[in-house]
């Protein structure tokens, strides 16, 4: 327990720490911070876990009421509010992993169950069997024995005579003959007897043997039944329980997340300075980001193949040159060579070059972008040079616009300056002018802004991501902006 509250402790301080400097230091000093304090809260147990975030939701709400007593229509209280939100969601997050617990338990147990009364089954019918078994078995025994019985008592009854009194006897060779093969057919009939009614005590003696560890297996199987039924309706309670409790967290939360998104919606509204609302569905960024990746993957794979095939072209026109043939006038590739190699961005909205909502703040740790806010219809142009890998809109199933909404993705044919790729991204426009694939020059007309998507108002969202097309290598854009 103590151990605990130590953990608990050094997790609490690591998490202000990180909040405090969210704003006033680099973004990889916050990822690193970010990493460690998600590795210690993933070391905890279930258990632990679930202990430290209601400590955490006792801190907060502590907070909340005295930032409330004096005004909840500040930043300060939005952040406090969004961390409640982010615990919450922790909670949420155990909420549905004990419910999947409960329900594989649940569907185990159910198996076990089946399985049991499959096997009681069995043994009811094989029970019954060697029952039929033994009782025949225990008849031939039992004539058997009798017979012997007989055979005794006969012998018992004719007196003790030996072999060599019974042939000394013998008035003449032919009742000596005689009396010698009634000898021998009565010694083997006896043997025989006794042969049998050993073979049959054996088998009898197993029989019994086998019924009586069936109908202990049985008593053992229905004991298992009984035991499996009773956990199997505990389990069940309990799932039932949890999905009672996991709805009300839910219920909770979505409101919880509502009150932030109004409150940041209408402080963003006096001040002009638009940005994204700040709960977003992780597995939805999960695929969003899957396709941004391979869209760059077929994009290296093109070039890799337009290389190749240049490279080739190259070498067949430097061996028609060697033969004597005249050599022909080469072409531009299909992507438009820069005139420089080194990579220089432009701002992607020419009449707004003010940040309104800086990398990695937007009052929460995260914000893989800058925001550019600015009115509606707003020229978005290309950052630099290179070619569109992602032009689409991002919709719901009703239609309307999620997460990026309309957004473009551009691969740049310039590396920054260690040599890497380079990728921009740009969100929430109310139209686009460029198509997948197109080769766009710096400066060049792409979209025009707007708020579609996770938006809390008109703004341009712009992303840098090197060395891949990652969510994960997202990096500030004002290491390369002028």
């Amino acid at each position: 327990m103590k151990q605990s509250k130590i953990i608990f402790s050094l997790m609490s301080v690591l998490l202000a720490f990180c909040l405090f400097i969210g704003s006033s230091v680099p973004q990889a000093v916050l990822t690193a911070d970010a990493a460690e304090y998600s590795q210690e809260y993933e070391s905890l147990s279930n258990e632990e876990k679930q202990a430290y975030l209601e400590q955490q939701l006792k801190e907060v709400n502590k907070k909340l009421d005295e930032l409330a007593s004096q005004s909840r229509d500040t930043e300060e209280y939005i952040t406090a509010l969004d961390e409640k939100i982010r615990y919450m969601n922790n909670q949420l997050t155990l909420a549905e992993e004990e419910i999947e617990n409960s329900k594989n338990e649940i569907v185990s147990l159910q198996r076990q169950y089946e399985e049991n009364e499959k096997e009681i089954a069995s043994l009811q019918v094989d029970i019954k069997e060697l029952s039929k078994q033994s009782e025949v078995l225990q008849e031939k025994f039992n004539s058997s024995l009798e017979q012997y019985y007989q055979r005794a008592r006969a012998m018992y009854v004719s007196g003790n005579m030996t072999v060599l009194e019974t042939l000394l006897t013998s008035s003449d060779v032919s009742t000596l003959l005689t009396r010698l093969e009634m000898i021998r057919r009565v010694s083997r009939n006896d043997k025989q007897l006794l042969e049998t009614l050993q073979t049959q005590g054996k088998e009898l003696t197993n029989t019994k043997k086998e019924l009586s560890d069936k109908e202990t297996s049985l008593s053992n199987n229905q004991k298992t039944l009984v035991t499996t039924q009773n956990t199997l309706n505990s389990t069940i309670d309990s799932l039932e329980k949890q999905q009672v409790t996991y709805e009300d967290q839910q219920a909770d939360y979505e409101s919880e997340k509502s009150e932030a998104d109004s409150l940041l919606l209408q402080l963003q509204q006096d001040t002009k300075n638009y940005s994204e609302f700040r709960h977003q569905d992780q597995e939805e960024l999960d695929e969003i980001n899957r396709q941004i990746e391979e869209a760059a993957e077929k994009y290296l794979q093109q070039q890799q193949t337009t290389t190749t095939t240049t490279t080739t072209t190259q070498a067949d026109n430097d061996d028609s040159s060697d033969s004597g043939g005249s050599k022909p006038n080469t072409t531009k590739p299909t992507t438009t060579q820069p005139s420089s190699n080194r990579l220089s961005m432009t701002y992607p909205v020419p009449s707004q070059t003010r940040i309104t909502t800086a990398y990695g703040s937007a009052g929460y740790v995260g914000h893989t972008g800058v925001d550019f806010a600015c009115s509606s219809g707003s020229k978005v142009v290309a950052a630099e040079s290179g070619t569109v890998i992602i032009s689409t809109d991002l919709k719901n199933s009703d239609g309307s616009y999620r997460s990026y909404g309309r957004y473009i993705v551009i691969a740049h044919d310039k590396k920054d300056s260690a040599g890497n790729n380079v990728y921009t991204l740009y969100a929430h426009n109310s139209s686009r002018v460029v198509s997948e694939g197109q080769y766009v020059k710096k400066g060049q007309l792409i979209a025009y802004s707007g708020s579609t998507g996770n938006s809390s108002g008109p703004h341009c969202h712009f992303e840098v991501r090197t060395p891949t097309a990652s969510y994960n290598d997202c990096v500030n854009p004002t290491y390369y902006l002028p």
